[in-house]
């Protein structure tokens, strides 16, 4: 009896110890009643904390993203992933709301940079002056990614700033400072704007109307004439890993040699672009992306008119 009474206890004592370490593990916060813990709490506080993330805004909990599930918490400015090795990475904002907004970015043509500017990015933009130097100092292409517009003006609750998008955040000057715009709320509540009343669609009678949805994969823009230079890269890979590439051109050629890109910690690979010149023939070309390990595939369709 004695015996059953101390194992009771010993459990009651264990299970009370538990909790007490997991309430110690976390941190609140009162002004959205949301709170962070683990590895979350670990990335948020050693990397910026409230002016680099924000509050959070939703527990963390299991989402789909870019196809893979992931633990995620969603904060006023970021959304932080557990990657499948338990690593901490930043969600890719910047390119979301551009897309949801039906405006995915443009691939720019800045192969050297301007005074005081950063270039040689995938993309074809360029950072400069206050822009540049808060990309440095805050983890450049790891913690924001590449730029993916140039400098630009933009209206935001009322008030008109200087902004410029990247992969990841959007950076806003406020007078001399540079913050980062609240892109997770703005992820998260977005909603479409109210559709016309349906209509009987046409058929499609132009190429760019018949260029399938890419799957895996990400390609911009997704159609256009000669001389259009097309950036794409795969997603869903395992972090770390090469990844083949391929082009395959409207009669099923390859153009070129295969090449690999090696797949980053959040599973997109790095970028790569394709400039198209005047005697390409027309139609529906595709990049094909493969995981040398994980055999993943991922396929981007694009259209030269």
């Amino acid at each position: 009896m004695l015996a059953s009474l101390l194992v009771g206890l010993m459990l009651v004592l264990t299970l009370f110890s538990v909790q007490q370490v997991s309430a110690q593990d976390q941190r609140c916060f009162p002004e959205t009643n949301q709170c962070i813990s683990g590895p979350i709490r670990t990335y948020w506080e050693q990397r910026g904390g409230l002016p680099i993330f924000g509050f959070p805004i939703t527990p963390q909990r299991l989402e789909t993203v870019e196809g893979r599930q992931l633990q995620v918490q969603w904060f006023e400015r970021d959304r932080l992933e557990i990657q499948a090795d338990g690593t901490v990475t930043t969600g890719r904002l910047g390119v979301e709301l551009l897309a949801l907004q039906g405006r995915p970015w443009q691939p720019g043509n800045k192969i050297s940079p301007d005074a005081g500017c950063l270039a040689n990015f995938p993309t074809g933009h360029q950072i400069c002056g206050a822009f540049a130097k808060f990309w440095n100092e805050n983890g450049g292409l790891v913690r924001l990614g590449y730029p993916v517009t140039g400098e630009m003006q933009e209206t935001i609750e009322g008030q008109t700033y200087t902004v410029q998008y990247f992969e990841r955040r959007r950076f806003e000057l406020h007078g001399s400072q540079v913050m980062l715009g609240l892109l997770g709320r703005e992820v998260l509540n977005f909603t479409p704007a109210t559709p016309s009343p349906t209509q009987t669609p046409l058929p499609p009678t132009d190429l760019c109307d018949q260029v399938p949805a890419s799957v895996s994969a990400f390609v911009n823009p997704h159609c256009g004439p000669a001389g259009t230079i097309f950036s794409s890269y795969g997603m869903g890979f395992t972090p770390g890993e090469w990844v083949g590439v391929y082009l395959t051109a409207p009669d099923q050629s390859v153009i070129g040699a295969p090449f690999q890109v090696r797949a980053e910690r959040d599973g997109t690979t790095s970028g790569v672009t394709f400039r198209t010149q005047a005697n390409f023939p027309t139609g529906i070309y595709v990049f094909t992306f493969e995981g040398v390990d994980s055999h993943h595939k991922g396929f981007a369709y694009f259209g030269l008119k």
